[in-house]
């Protein structure tokens, strides 16, 4: 099967979408199938590349940072990536286009699908679905202006794919008649494993792995973590692991919650270098507001973690309250403050639920989550044949 994926960001840039678009061309190319990706170029990242059996190619953007990209570096893309589609789809004859968000690369697919009678499938992310709060706070004004586009774009494709039920019902608010098939996203259980812990460590190291903005609510942590001080003698810290631009607000919160001795800033860590830090830690802290299905909390799961996370899209499909974690409502910082403490001060506790979340995390291995997207190619494919 000749496959065409279509994505603005891959890794070293973006975020957990990049991730899911290389583990899927991993797997793909790996059972003999033939991969193509057009995504965006960056820096000094070659135009060409061939890796782990599948090919790149990097169309010109105007792209300036590895973890945000803006309204108009996106439409770079959709511009970039739609010259180069027209042209390359005609030598490459995909038998099918995997599209990675709406928006923006759902418009590449739907013109290659109108001028070629190519069948496309869409991945939504998360900010690719309008939601009535959204980060950042102007999407409020461009999802009006898009929903036409993004449900243009959902109708014409054979399937769209949520990773979460929660981002499924989200989905449906602004196209109820969407097709939506749900597979989650996967862990790379043989980079992301656990290692043994003591119920009693000198020190519990928390660990929160976010962009710094606004929606990943680690200024909820922070708020958190002061009252934490107040309720507990174990010795703690906290690392957070991520750059943005809330950054300096963010140590300035800190300093003025007089939190900054337990808080250590790691900053931005390349992908193969996390498998570590879940490692070191003890407990797994996410604190966002919104999410489609955050790997991050995979990968913590699967270094044995014990999970305390917002209840919402996606997480709530991962972490079962009282077995492997806690849930809390977003932006109650008070709640996670008592969750965290009280896993803090329970050492048995942390280890039972760090094996709840090995065993839990064992069905979303990527070779499954694979296995789901390619079925769904054979059904359309097949379908289209009759």
């Amino acid at each position: 099967m000749r496959i065409l994926m279509l994505n603005y960001e891959f890794p070293p840039i973006g975020g957990g979408g990049s991730i899911v678009n290389y583990y899927l061309a991993r797997n793909m190319a790996q059972w003999g199938h033939d991969v193509y990706i057009i995504t965006s170029r960056f820096r000094d990242l070659p135009e060409d590349e061939e890796l782990d059996g599948f090919k790149i190619h990097r169309v010109p953007v105007l792209r300036k940072r590895t973890d945000v990209c803006q309204v108009h570096e996106m439409l770079t893309y959709v511009l970039s990536a739609s010259l180069y589609s027209l042209r390359f789809a005609r030598k490459f004859q995909p038998d099918i286009v995997q599209v990675f968000f709406g928006i923006p690369s759902g418009p590449v697919a739907y013109l290659l699908k109108k001028l070629y009678n190519l069948p496309y499938i869409v991945f939504l992310g998360g900010r690719d679905v309008p939601r009535p709060n959204p980060d950042p706070p102007h999407y409020r004004l461009l999802y009006p202006i898009l929903s036409p586009a993004i449900k243009s774009i959902w109708g014409n494709a054979e399937t769209v794919v949520a990773c979460s039920y929660g981002l499924r019902e989200l989905a449906w608010k602004t196209d109820h008649k969407a097709k939506i098939e749900v597979i989650p996203d996967g862990i790379d259980l043989s980079k992301f494993y656990p290692v043994q812990r003591e119920a009693e460590p000198t020190v519990v190291r928390l660990l929160t792995i976010a962009r710094l903005i606004p929606r990943k609510g680690v200024q909820y942590l922070i708020l958190a973590i002061a009252e934490v001080i107040k309720n507990t003698q174990r010795e703690f810290e906290v690392e957070i692991v991520g750059d943005g631009p809330m950054r300096e607000e963010l140590l300035q919160l800190a300093a003025k919650l007089k939190v900054s001795h337990k808080l250590n800033f790691v900053g931005a860590v390349p992908y193969e270098q996390l498998a570590k830090y879940y490692q070191k830690a003890d407990i797994f802290v996410l604190s966002s507001l919104a999410e489609g299905m955050p790997l991050v909390v995979l990968e913590a799961m699967a270094s044995g973690l014990p999970i305390i996370a917002s209840k919402v899209q996606g997480i709530e499909d991962l972490v079962k309250v009282n077995r492997n974690g806690y849930l809390f409502t977003p932006g109650n910082w008070r709640s996670l403050a008592r969750h965290i403490v009280a896993v803090l001060n329970d050492g048995r506790r942390r280890l039972t639920m760090g094996q709840e979340s090995i065993r839990l995390v064992q069905k979303y291995d990527w070779s499954n989550i694979a296995k789901a997207y390619l079925e769904i190619y054979r059904h359309i494919l097949f379908d289209n044949a009759d």
